[in-house]
């Protein structure tokens, strides 16, 4: 059986797909379905996941062989970015639209620490990691600096989940999330200056998502909140659980040492992203190891439930591109499936199954496709 798409974004213009299965990343033109390009990382990582038990020490993974997945994805109109796994690279492809294979590698920058989310602006890609440290690399072709120049443009205490740059009357500032409930706003290039913060969630903010000076955010809370993060004023909460309440299941229990017969069933939000269309703002938001996408419609700063689609599979990750919204399934007949946005409707798939290059055996070959559950934290008592 094929294996799924982990990672799937669209260009600006909704005209190109990119999309990580592993270590490849395929480009499809998202009207003809055609390949316009494909990269593969041909550096295996040949470490080996040594982990430790923490109460007893003892090694308990030794054998597992640590693959380097394409774990994040950034565009912009000549250039792409990604982020890979074991060997914790920044990778800076162009885009020549005029070649055959519109992908060249032209930079592959190590980090110090492995990255979780990555945005570009302005020439310069901002990487965010698993340590709480945010670092800028050139988006241009130069040699890559060594890991020991590399110096933090900010940091937080806790592991950093995402970053985007929000602009206020031309002047620059970076947005940062972490595991604990912190959304931090900073000056940017002189990050270390800090704005303020946006107090509201409880739990891990693990999505930001930016329009103009309006930002939409979620993680593990139940809500999905709506700021103006440059005055730092909360506007308003979703109740985002009450609504995707139908379609949670046992895997929204926390871990088995942890529950207990009362224990809630848990929401993680894996994915927001923003759609215009005439002139009302949509945010299709994708929670974790369910079977439905929700649309919401914000109006005079409130989100509103406007749809809510539904699938047969859990849907493992989406994007909106094409006129349309592109989505990947378990389901191994189809991987990739179109719909019209906002009304859901089927389109024709673009995808042709035997494209995709990893074929695996059993689902314990697939990559990860559900990591934002494990940022909660859990007291060990």
């Amino acid at each position: 059986m094929k294996h799924p798409f982990q990672l799937l974004l669209a260009n600006k213009q909704g005209t190109l797909l990119f999309a990580a299965v592993q270590n490849h990343i395929l480009v499809y033109d998202t009207y003809t379905g055609e390949i316009r390009g494909h990269w593969f990382d041909d550096q295996q990582s040949t470490h080996k996941n040594h982990q430790l038990e923490r109460r007893t020490g003892k090694q308990i993974s030794s054998k597992i062989q640590i693959y380097n997945h394409i774990k994040c994805l950034a565009v912009t109109d000549s250039h792409l970015v990604a982020s890979t796994d074991s060997d914790k690279s920044v990778l800076v492809f162009t885009i020549d639209d005029a070649s055959d294979n519109i992908l060249t590698l032209s930079k592959r920058q190590p980090m110090p620490k492995r990255p979780y989310s990555i945005t570009v602006y302005n020439g310069t890609v901002i990487v965010a990691d698993k340590f709480g440290d945010a670092y800028s690399v050139s988006i241009d072709s130069n040699p890559p600096v060594m890991e020991k120049d590399l110096v933090p443009i900010l940091g937080h205490v806790s592991m950093l989940t995402d970053v985007v740059v929000g602009v206020h009357n031309n002047k620059p500032f970076l947005i940062t999330s972490d595991r604990d409930e912190h959304i931090r706003v900073s000056n940017y290039p002189k990050s270390y200056v800090i704005k303020s913060f946006l107090h509201g969630h409880e739990e891990f903010v693990s999505q930001l998502c930016l329009v103009d000076d309006l930002l939409v955010s979620g993680g593990g809370d139940d809500y999905i909140f709506v700021w103006n993060w440059y005055s730092g004023s909360l506007l308003s909460k979703f109740d985002l659980k009450e609504v995707v309440d139908p379609y949670l299941t046992d895997a929204h229990l926390p871990p088995e040492k942890y529950r207990s017969e009362e224990s809630p069933k848990e929401i993680s939000v894996a994915k927001i992203e923003h759609v215009e269309k005439g002139n009302v703002k949509y945010f299709v938001v994708l929670v974790e190891h369910t079977s439905c996408l929700l649309v919401l419609e914000l109006k005079d700063n409130q989100l509103n439930l406007y749809n809510i689609i539904k699938f047969d599979e859990p849907c493992i990750t989406f994007t909106v591109g094409g006129g349309g919204i592109i989505y990947a399934s378990l389901e191994s007949e189809s991987v990739l499936h179109c719909l019209n946005f906002p009304d859901a409707t089927p389109k024709s798939s673009i995808i042709d199954i035997n494209s995709i290059p990893i074929a695996v055996t059993n689902k314990s070959d697939y990559a990860e496709f559900y990591p934002v559950t494990t940022l909660r934290k859990r007291s060990e008592y």
